[in-house]
């Protein structure tokens, strides 16, 4: 489906794991980028051509953010969930364990990644962490990136610019897939806490981030816009179908 000219897979968290292992472990000459897709970036990619054609080559973009939910809801998917990058690692780990799948942790702040790789040993003794490392997202990142051979790239460089990194640089590190990680590597690290379970369940979480980080509200100026758009464009469609 498209919201606002940006495609969003229709999945829940158990076809998204699904189709994230299949592109782990399919033929390794092909390159698949994740995408955790939130309102924010939706409205990025309508301000920014290059990045919007990012996001129309990934592999999969899943709806992370309530608002994007419940645009495909008004567009026939009463029975979407939000798929969540924090929820969506969770749920994989276990088979990445399981099935031997190499990860490399890059960037957020100094130190963190580390961290954050740290914490995943302690709960996933059996997981393959190759790379856990800070930095710029440029070339040099993905030379050294290469010469781990990592199967999953987790990229926390903020969105926007991790998925550009991937996109650009996915075949120069052979990786199958890669993977735009956000706050995961800071919520892993202890150095953000996370919303509670009811506040996210409320659909509240851009909320309490707001509340706890309040040099997002620049980014979160785009949500209005959002709300404002979509819906215009999900009354045009209901008049096109002829539901009213």
């Amino acid at each position: 489906m498209r919201v606002l000219g940006v495609k969003v897979d229709v999945v829940d968290l158990p076809s998204a794991v699904a189709r994230l292992v299949v592109m782990i472990e399919r033929s390794k000459s092909q390159r698949s980028l994740v995408v955790t897709l939130n309102p924010e970036m939706v409205m990025l990619a309508r301000r920014d051509l290059a990045f919007a054609d990012v996001l129309d080559r990934a592999a999969m973009l899943v709806p992370d953010g309530i608002g994007l939910v419940r645009a495909l809801r008004r567009r026939g998917f009463p029975w979407v969930e939000r798929v969540g990058g924090v929820e969506l690692m969770d749920a994989y780990l276990p088979l990445a364990a399981e099935r031997g799948h190499r990860l490399a942790l890059v960037g957020a702040m100094p130190g963190v990644a580390e961290r954050a790789a740290s914490e995943l040993q302690r709960r996933h003794p059996r997981l393959k962490v190759v790379a856990a490392w800070g930095g710029a997202p440029d070339a040099e990142l993905a030379t050294r990136l290469r010469a781990v051979a990592p199967d999953v790239v987790c990229a926390a460089f903020g969105h926007g610019r991790q998925e550009v990194f991937l996109d650009e640089h996915l075949g120069t590190i052979g990786s199958p897939v890669g993977i735009g990680v956000g706050g995961w590597l800071d919520y892993l690290a202890g150095v953000v806490r996370r919303a509670p379970a009811p506040v996210r369940q409320a659909g509240l979480e851009w909320a309490w981030r707001l509340g706890r980080q309040p040099w997002r509200l620049r980014r979160q100026l785009a949500l209005p816009a959002f709300w404002v758009q979509e819906r215009h464009e999900a009354a045009l469609q209901r008049r096109i179908r002829g539901d009213g």
